[in-house]
This record gives C-alpha cells, sequence and structure tokens, in this order.
C-alpha cells in the first residue's frame, strides 16, 4: 500500500499501540512491545500483543444468550471500558470483532485503532469512525465528540445482540436512512418485544444504554459496571 492508505494504516496502529501501552487491565488485551516500523521506504508495522485463546463475539452471537451470560458480557465490557475511561480514552469500535471471550470465561476488549484520547479529541467536520450496527448517535452527528457515553452505547447494541442475535438498529441498505434512524435512537424493535423472560433489572440496563441522548444514558463504564453488577 502506498500513500494516504498507508499514512491511514499507520497511524490507526501508532493509536492503537499508544491507547494499549497506557491501560493495564485484564479486561484489555495488553501490547507487550512498541511499534516497529518495517522497511524504506515504509512496507509494513508491527507490535506484539499478549496471545488470546477463545473467540471473538463474531463467532458466539446468533443464538440467544441467557440473561446470566449477557450480564458476565456487560459487566466485563464494563470493565474494560473503566480502564479506557479512566485513561480519558473513548474506545469508539465496540463491536464483535472486538470483544473477545477467551477460554478461562472472561471477555476483554481487543483493537482499540480507532480510540481516542479525550483531551486530543476535536471537533471535525465529518462522522466519528465505526462499525456500522454498532455506532452511537455521536458516531453520526457532524462534529461531534467522542464521548465515554458513545461506549455506553456500542456496548447496549452487543448486549442487545447477544441477547436477541439481532441488531436494535439495523443498517440495511440506506446508510443515510440508518443514520438519521441511529442519531434517534430509533430501535426496529424493543427488547421486550423479543425476550419476555428477562429481569426488569436487564430491560432497565439495555434501554439505558440506548438512550439517545448520551446524558440519559449511563455515563461512562464505572456507572454502566455498577448497574450491571446490581442485576
Amino acid at each position: 500500500v502506498q500513500g494516504a492508505h498507508t499514512t491511514l494504516v499507520l497511524e490507526r496502529a501508532r493509536r492503537e499501540v499508544e491507547v494499549l501501552e497506557g491501560i493495564d487491565s485484564p479486561y484489555v488485551v495488553r501490547v507487550l512491545s512498541g511499534l516497529i516500523e518495517v522497511g524504506s521506504p515504509l512496507a509494513g508495522v508491527a507490535w506484539l500483543e499478549e496471545m488470546l485463546d477463545g473467540d471473538d463475539l463474531r463467532a458466539l452471537v446468533g443464538t440467544p444468550w441467557s440473561w446470566p451470560e449477557a450480564r458476565q458480557l456487560a459487566i466485563d465490557m464494563a470493565r474494560g471500558l473503566v480502564a479506557f475511561h479512566e485513561a480519558q480514552v473513548v474506545h469508539r469500535d465496540l463491536s464483535p470483532g472486538n470483544v473477545r471471550r477467551i477460554s478461562a470465561g472472561a471477555f476483554k476488549l481487543i483493537d482499540p485503532g480507532l480510540g481516542r484520547h479525550l483531551a486530543k479529541a476535536t471537533v471535525t467536520g465529518s462522522f466519528q469512525p465505526g462499525t456500522p450496527g454498532f455506532m452511537s448517535p455521536e458516531h453520526v452527528i457532524v462534529g461531534a465528540r467522542p464521548l465515554p457515553a458513545s461506549d455506553v452505547f456500542s456496548a447496549g447494541v452487543l448486549l442487545f445482540v447477544a441477547l436477541t442475535g439481532r441488531l436494535p438498529i439495523d443498517v440495511g441498505g440506506d446508510f443515510d436512512d440508518y443514520c438519521d434512524r441511529l442519531r434517534a435512537a430509533q430501535l426496529d424493535v424493543q427488547l421486550d418485544h423479543i425476550r419476555g423472560d428477562l429481569p426488569g433489572a436487564a430491560y432497565e440496563l439495555v434501554g439505558r444504554c440506548l438512550e439517545s441522548q448520551s446524558a440519559r444514558r449511563f455515563l461512562d463504564g464505572a456507572e454502566l459496571l455498577s448497574a450491571a453488577e446490581a442485576t
């Protein structure tokens, strides 16, 4: 790869290593080396992370989970987000490929290549990068800053998918329509219309994560963790 694409790839790699070097949590993948640039001119980059067994959520969602399984996911995601948010970093891409369940049963957050330090975040005239289907309303509001509550929304989407096997706001074929529905947090279907067997606290937890206004959600990983542990 050459030109602008190489620059973007390198920037994302540098950001991932920089973020992970500042975080020490059993619920976040650990980086074991600095970034190594290969070749002159640049041909690639490399770094060493801890080896994780198990599967990411892409291989685990589809069949609806029990509430105890989803509750553990909520708790472990929140614990990982606590580490990010205490480091003043927003992950920005909490999606099935970036959450891994290891063989011991715990869930770990990985790949913060889109992460953004709150003190360094700037308002731009474009959307925030992320994975469609798992983005927050702030991702698709022009000029919006990434917030810890944005990660909370994405965690709520993952919980909804784990519990139902489907997205709360389907991307569909029209991305502009998806963005309009996402900005309003207009869910295609309510959780209790699909699953009537969950405890009341489960509906409250997921519903608050998926509020359209960031101020009405759990504000960060710590608030989400407290609520998840109480369910």
